[in-house]
């Protein structure tokens, strides 16, 4: 039978994969590798990204989309996360900076929905092809972030105090990333390749010292490595510990002070850097107390560090800034929405549900050591992960494969009325059309 009788799809069928792919290319393959040379090429490549995707889907008259964005939106998780978005929407009423703080509300806001959409819209079924895309692209930021990083020239790897450097970048976009192209590859039984990207993207984190990829890293591993026995149990625990650092985070400073003067160490007033922005957060809980309901406003400690307002050792912990913008209802909204997550990661199917929560856990991780997630290339970041998780999800009917015992019987099942035994009528191979 010839390839043409086989092709099947209409011409708007055809585009529509184009687009789809087009955009998929974007955002798993050229964002990775442009990042590494280019610090604004990810604010351009996910919203094009995402148009081609939702381009795509328009033209293919994809019919499941809004069915999706219901579902996600009334469930638990999608009802918390909108309640965090009003809330924070509503804390620019009494924010300090409210041009900045607007403009960055928007931003996020905005950014986020267009790849909710896109997420909604990707076709139901992820093509066997599109699963290698993340992991081509992870991997050969992995080697230029590694050549780079060892070589070290000037414009890659140095950068102000106020702002990440170009090779931070590019280890933290590697370190969030990597673990839906290990999904992927794992989905589809090539461990060698996925050992082999692992130890990639950790030598990309040892060759500039990145303490803190390595210890999300570390704690993605970790995190595999024990839900690959029983994801729910592991999910459960993790959604408890999560939520329960965010709920307690104005404790930390306070216990760590106690422990500091147990033993022997004066108080939070020493000399290490840990200590002194102990002493911050310790100052900020117990001298600013009624706004932890509250808190201070959208963006507020970020815009207050960046110019001076806040002290030098103020902490850049995601706990910390949660609870210094939204106060306690947008902590409690926000460890309601992380327990939720997980909780959801829990119940995804075995095959990569410990993918999706050892990134979950290295994304917490990044966030609870001080990188700057206040800052719109983070959010960006993790919206295109979010992509990632829902393509590898979508690419699970793909992996089964029959064994060769039975490749007879199928033979004979799909064999015409008049063949001999063994002979199979359907092709061999899927049509250009599954990729």
């Amino acid at each position: 039978m010839s390839l043409a009788t086989r092709h099947t799809a209409t011409p708007a069928e055809d585009a529509a994969k184009v687009l789809i792919r087009a955009g998929l290319i974007c955002l798993m393959v050229a964002l990775p590798c442009a990042g590494v040379f280019s610090r604004g090429a990810i604010y351009i490549l996910v919203p094009v990204g995402a148009i081609l995707t939702l381009l795509g889907a328009a033209v293919g008259e994809a019919a499941h989309g809004p069915g999706q964005l219901r579902k996600a939106f009334s469930s638990r998780a999608g009802s918390t996360a909108l309640f965090l978005a009003f809330w924070a929407g509503l804390s620019l009423v009494w924010t300090p900076f409210l041009t900045e703080a607007v403009q960055r509300y928007l931003q996020t806001v905005g950014t986020t929905l267009l790849i909710a959409f896109a997420a909604a819209y990707l076709p139901e079924k992820t093509k066997p092809f599109d699963l290698y895309l993340l992991p081509s692209g992870v991997a050969l930021a992995s080697a230029a972030t590694l050549v780079l990083g060892l070589y070290g020239p000037l414009w890659f790897i140095g950068g102000s105090e106020f702002d990440e450097t170009t090779f931070e970048r590019s280890i933290i976009t590697i370190v969030v990333l990597v673990w839906p192209a290990l999904g992927a590859l794992s989905l589809r039984e090539h461990w060698t390749l996925a050992a082999g990207l692992a130890l990639l993207a950790a030598g990309a984190a040892l060759a500039g010292f990145a303490q803190i990829a390595l210890a999300a890293m570390g704690a993605g591993a970790l995190t595999f490595a024990i839900a690959m026995s029983d994801p729910s149990k592991t999910a459960r625990a993790l959604a408890r510990l999560a939520a329960g650092l965010i709920l307690l985070a104005p404790a930390l400073p306070l216990a760590f002070g106690l422990v500091m003067r147990l033993v022997g160490h004066g108080g939070p007033q020493g000399s290490a850097p840990i200590t002194a922005t102990m002493a911050v957060w310790a100052d900020n809980a117990t001298g600013q107390w009624p706004r932890l309901v509250t808190g201070h406003g959208f963006d507020a400690a970020n815009r207050g560090f960046s110019l001076g307002y806040l002290p030098v050792r103020t902490p850049k912990s995601l706990l910390f800034v949660v609870w210094y913008d939204l106060g306690l209802i947008g902590a409690v909204a926000f460890a309601i929405l992380t327990h939720r997550v997980f909780l959801l990661a829990g119940r995804i199917p075995p095959l990569v549900a410990p993918a999706v929560m050892a990134g979950l856990v290295a994304i917490l991780t990044l966030g609870f050591l001080g990188v700057a997630t206040a800052q719109i290339w983070w959010v960006t970041l993790i919206d295109c992960a979010v992509i990632a998780f829902v393509i590898l999800i979508k690419g699970i009917y793909r992996t089964q494969r029959p064994f060769i015992e039975s490749r007879g019987a199928l033979e004979d099942e799909n064999a015409g009325p008049d063949s001999p035994p063994g002979f199979n009528s359907k092709p061999a191979f899927p049509p250009i059309s599954d990729l």
